[in-house]
């Protein structure tokens, strides 16, 4: 998911987009909280469009993708850890 959707303007530089892993660039973002992120994903905002050119993604692939490309801890670890 990540190299066919995401990476195609979150690894490069020149998209304007936040860059994939570094921090700074996702400073706003951060800021406004994982759900404003994925409703930006869902609807689609400036130049990204509507669910980031993966349609098949669910709510949970993106909360995770967001994670990741934020550099914010997955905290699906934690989850799994307390069901047990």
């Amino acid at each position: 998911m990540l190299v066919n959707n995401c990476a195609q303007c979150h690894a490069r530089p020149d998209t304007g987009a936040p860059f994939m892993g570094r921090k700074e660039d996702w400073r706003e973002a951060v800021a406004r909280g994982e759900g404003a992120m994925l409703i930006n994903v869902v609807q689609g905002i400036r130049g990204m469009p509507p669910l980031g050119y993966c349609s098949a993604c669910t709510e949970e692939d993106f909360r995770v993708l967001i994670r990741m490309m934020a550099g914010l801890p997955d905290d699906s670890a934690d989850s799994k850890g307390e069901q047990q």
